[in-house]
């Protein structure tokens, strides 16, 4: 769901919200699980990129032509396999957004793996720095309370951020 909401975010519309985009979507999505052929050795996201795209463009298409995509209409079918109206699926404003949490879940997670690379004075003044676990604090408040001048704080929160931009890049270059 997550390239879904990257996907979305791409076609940023006054026409549509961002949620609204990743609800076409996720229907594009859906119509893709249920053409994939995994035996065709085609990874899936390269495979239902072009329905999460014509889904996405195709709502636009149809806002601008003054269609109303987002109709809650108990007789419209979400799927061709399946027995959901839009109405069983409409956003409960009370509930947890499912890929908000998978999106914070998965940036939890590579925060702490890039966070690892860093020596233990790194991690505290960028935790500190940045708030992660702590409240923010400025430089000179880290200094005070580690003991060192603020330049030397300066000096540490740069060279950590320098170590963690070239992780992201080694990152971003394997995947």
């Amino acid at each position: 769901m997550g390239y879904v909401v990257t996907l979305a975010r791409q076609y940023k519309s006054e026409l549509l919200s961002t949620d609204d985009l990743v609800s076409e979507g996720a229907i594009g999505m859906m119509k893709a699980a249920e053409k994939y052929d995994a035996s065709r050795g085609k990874p899936f996201v390269t495979f239902a990129a072009p329905y999460i795209r014509r889904a996405i463009e195709s709502a636009l298409g149809k806002i601008q032509e003054g269609v109303d995509v987002r109709s809650t209409d108990e007789s419209l079918p979400i799927g061709s396999k399946n027995n959901f109206t839009l109405l069983n699926v409409l956003e409960d404003k009370d509930a947890a957004k499912a890929d908000a949490l998978v999106e914070e879940s998965t940036l939890s997670d590579d925060l702490l793996q890039f966070l690892a690379i860093l020596n233990e004075r790194e991690q505290r003044v960028i935790n500190l720095y940045f708030g992660n676990g702590y409240e923010r604090q400025t430089m000179a408040e880290i200094a005070e309370a580690m003991g060192l001048k603020r330049e030397r704080v300066r000096q540490v929160r740069d060279q950590a951020l320098r170590k963690l931009r070239r992780a992201a890049k080694r990152k971003i270059k394997e995947d």
